[in-house]
């Protein structure tokens, strides 16, 4: 369970991203579409679908950290190490 949560956390990741490289600035001209994203989504389609996107991998990002955690925090801690026989007062242990 907690493998495939960190995959698609990697994957969300990703997609993340990639997404916020693809905006436009606020002061840019051309973003990395260049002037076709107005042919692909018409004049102010690109932002809100991009935004949308944004905001969905942004909530899928903090969705899947809170679930990594609340599986990584339920798995048994590491096994102690076995305490070492004390010998009985008055005996030596050999070295």
């Amino acid at each position: 369970m907690l493998g495939v949560l960190v995959v698609l956390h990697g994957i969300i990741c990703v997609l993340l991203l990639l997404a916020v490289m693809i905006q436009q600035g606020k002061g840019a001209s051309m973003g990395m579409l260049g002037g076709a994203s107005q042919s692909w989504f018409g004049p102010s389609g690109a932002k809100t679908i991009l935004m949308k996107i944004t905001v969905g991998l942004a909530a899928g990002f903090l969705v899947s950290s809170m679930l990594i955690t609340l599986v990584n925090s339920r798995r048994p801690a590491l096994p102690q190490a076995p305490a070492q026989a004390q010998a009985p007062a008055g005996e030596q242990t050999p070295r």
